[in-house]
């Protein structure tokens, strides 16, 4: 072999491993693959210690959520850091996580909690392995909280145009949901988040189940005090489950009580009560429109056939806060 050729072949090689370094430009199409006037790509955060004002806002078995800033987008955010070294990957659990990330990222709504991204983090110090979701952060607190704020200047009730303007929102993205066949599947006050500015956010769709267009699923899960009677009974159930939940939030909304709180020390009453629908009628102080009544007895009907849809109660509820003239809260028609 010819000193000639060896030399070629050094150059070629010395010439691919500058290119591979990136000190040499690409010769595709005669263009650098990063021209100059293109700016850096932004440093990815794999850590929730990249974000900055980093503070716990809640806490739970498996997860935690911060607040945090996000300097790249210069942006509040909501991080719901879950430990997956504690979860068992065969689990429900595990599944209720990825439920939470894969139907994230399928819904847009004004009235639902955005997710911005997923991460994995590595813990440094104790090797702990977490999932982060980087949330819309949402600075008004849960429906809990709403509803203490507005009795708390001595008010006994809620006054029912803000009943109207929080509900009709809450009703329009659980229509949504059901639209793109989700059912929920635990809504309660705590998973209804609201801003300074009392727009409603629908989270925590953890419990979240995807189904076929009219078919009907049967796991057990969720909140016993807003669980429809046939979950109770572990049968199948549709959409129309939703509907149970939002009746028992409407009739909290306006008693300060769950319609089932009062049997909390005794399971087997409480299933017994939720399956016959047996629930304490507004009290004489709750002088509340016989509309409202109404829609609360329309969504609590132990038979889920004779229970409207997200629809029809988004649809009343509508008609409801038009007549008080607060519209929607900022909510939109869904999509």
């Amino acid at each position: 072999m010819s000193l000639q050729t060896n030399n070629r072949r050094a150059a070629t090689v010395v010439a691919q491993q500058q290119q591979k370094r990136g000190t040499m430009p690409s010769k595709s199409k005669g263009r650098d693959r990063n021209p100059p006037s293109q700016p850096p790509p932004q440093r990815t955060l794999r850590s929730i210690y990249d974000f900055k004002d980093v503070r716990g806002i809640g806490s739970g078995a498996f997860a935690s959520v911060f607040h945090g800033f996000e300097p790249p987008s210069n942006r509040n955010v909501a991080l719901k850091r879950i430990n997956l070294t504690e979860i068992d990957m065969d689990s429900v659990l595990y599944q209720s996580v990825i439920n939470e990330v894969n139907i994230f990222k399928t819904l847009n709504h004004p009235n639902i909690v955005k997710s911005f991204y997923s991460f994995e983090e590595l813990s440094r110090f104790s090797g702990v392995k977490y999932l982060v979701l980087v949330l819309e952060y949402v600075n008004g607190g849960d429906l809990e909280t709403w509803l203490n704020r507005k009795t708390n200047d001595h008010r006994l009730l809620v006054p029912e145009a803000d009943i109207w303007r929080v509900f009709t929102q809450i009703a329009d993205a659980v229509q949504y949901i059901h639209k793109q066949h989700i059912i929920h599947r635990d809504l309660k006050p705590p998973n209804v988040l609201l801003t300074t500015e009392d727009i409603v956010k629908l989270t925590d769709f953890g419990l979240s189940r995807q189904q076929n267009a009219g078919s009907r699923v049967q796991t057990v899960c969720g909140t016993p005090y807003y669980m429809s009677p046939e979950r109770i009974l572990e049968e199948s159930y549709t959409t129309k489950s939703d509907v149970w939940s939002l009746g028992c939030i409407l009739y909290e909304m306006a008693t300060l009580r769950s319609p089932f709180f009062g049997e909390k020390d005794n399971i087997s009453s409480l299933m017994q009560k939720i399956r016959d629908a047996e629930y304490p009628p507004f009290p004489d102080r709750c002088y509340y429109t016989a509309q409202l009544e109404l829609l609360v007895q329309l969504c609590l009907k132990p038979v889920y056939k004779e229970r409207p849809n997200a629809v029809d109660v988004h649809r009343m509820a509508a008609k409801m806060a038009g007549h008080w003239g607060v519209g929607g809260g900022g909510a939109t028609t869904s999509k």
